[in-house]
């Protein structure tokens, strides 16, 4: 099990071609002033399975922390290593966790870490800016 991808956006979906579409993703938040309500967003995370998990049971934990290490936000994911489709090794899981509006208290270095079946698989940094007049 191995982490690709995990980013803020403001939009997330599952296509009818079933692919997926992340609109205005986002490294970092620049605000006129703090405090301030965030309007809700999306964490999207994608995972890559090899052959040997197929079967296996799998767990996903998001965390949106603030600079002092608050949690503002948690989602935990589970399942099950599914066939692949067509023969498609590795597996690759996409998902989309809508987050609903968050207060932000203060600037500075907030963080989405992923663990993976219990151990920390990475990190995502969001700093947070004022910037006066924006």
């Amino acid at each position: 099990m191995k982490l690709l991808l995990a980013k803020l956006c403001e939009y997330a979906c599952k296509l009818e071609n079933q692919r997926h579409s992340m609109v205005g993703i986002f490294d970092d938040i620049r605000l006129p002033g703090l405090p301030l309500d965030h309007p809700a967003f999306f964490i999207c995370v994608q995972v890559e399975f090899e052959a040997d998990e197929v079967g296996t049971p799998w767990a996903v934990d998001v965390h949106l922390v603030d600079p002092d290490a608050k949690q503002l936000f948690h989602a935990n994911l589970k399942g099950e290593v599914p066939q692949p489709q067509a023969g498609a090794i590795p597996i690759k899981l996409f998902a989309q966790i809508a987050v609903p509006p968050i207060r932000l208290e203060k600037a500075g270095d907030y963080r989405l870490d992923v663990i993976m079946n219990g151990r920390r698989a990475g990190e995502e940094r969001v700093p947070v800016y004022i910037v006066p007049g924006y």
